[in-house]
């Protein structure tokens, strides 16, 4: 699988299940595979949690390591697991008790996102994305370049999400370490449910999206 990338963005060409298995080397919290019908304008239909656990048994080998399930408030099932190769399992699936249906994860759960500003933008992205993984021993996810249509500017910042929820202290990129300083936004509201077709009180959402700003850069 090729992948893809613009002078504005750049995704992994590996796919989910491929940086899924990666993640049994990374740091994260819990793995969280949706399961949605493939036909976008339907919901996937709510059945006795039973027939849905019997059924799971069947088709998942590593079901015992489900901590979780539940349907959403969008109509869709999502699985909770700590084990790589169940999530791998659950997104390998193309037909769930008899509809056809698509699967992803939640990334904020096993990702990290950081930014760099100030970076060329002659350089196109997918270079920046193997220098930064040559260099630091990480898998980048996605990247997504902050300039306007038709800009001239030489410089933008650069938004980049890394596989697992350990933010390294620097990075470095060609010859230069950058040091970073952690910025976090405030936590906004979120409503979530917290059992199969349960709803729960209203809780902060753990803020996912950590950006930092370069404060020093010491060739090494």
């Amino acid at each position: 699988m090729a992948s893809t990338s613009s002078n504005m963005f750049f995704k992994s060409a590996k796919t989910i299940n491929e940086l899924v298995m990666r993640l049994g080397n990374q740091n994260y919290d819990e793995i969280n595979v949706i399961i949605a019908n493939a036909e976008k304008t339907k919901k996937m239909p709510q059945t006795d949690p039973f027939l849905v656990q019997d059924f799971v048994k069947k088709s998942v080998g590593h079901h015992e390591q489900i901590a979780n399930m539940k349907y959403t408030r969008q109509g869709k099932f999502q699985f909770t697991t700590k084990d790589p190769i169940c999530a791998v399992q659950l997104l390998s699936m193309e037909k769930f008790m008899g509809t056809n249906v698509v699967t992803d994860i939640i990334w904020e759960n096993v990702c990290s996102r950081f930014l760099i500003f100030d970076m060329p933008t002659s350089t196109p992205l997918e270079e920046l994305a193997i220098e930064i993984q040559d260099k630091n021993d990480c898998i980048v996810v996605e990247m997504r370049r902050f300039l306007k249509q038709n800009s001239t500017k030489e410089e933008s910042p650069v938004l980049i999400t890394i596989l697992g929820t350990t933010i390294p202290e620097a990075i470095k990129i060609w010859f230069v370490h950058q040091r970073l300083q952690q910025f976090i936004d405030r936590p906004r509201q979120w409503r979530i449910q917290g059992g199969y077709g349960a709803a729960a009180p209203p809780r902060a959402k753990p803020e996912f999206l950590i950006l930092f700003k370069i404060t020093t850069a010491v060739c090494s």
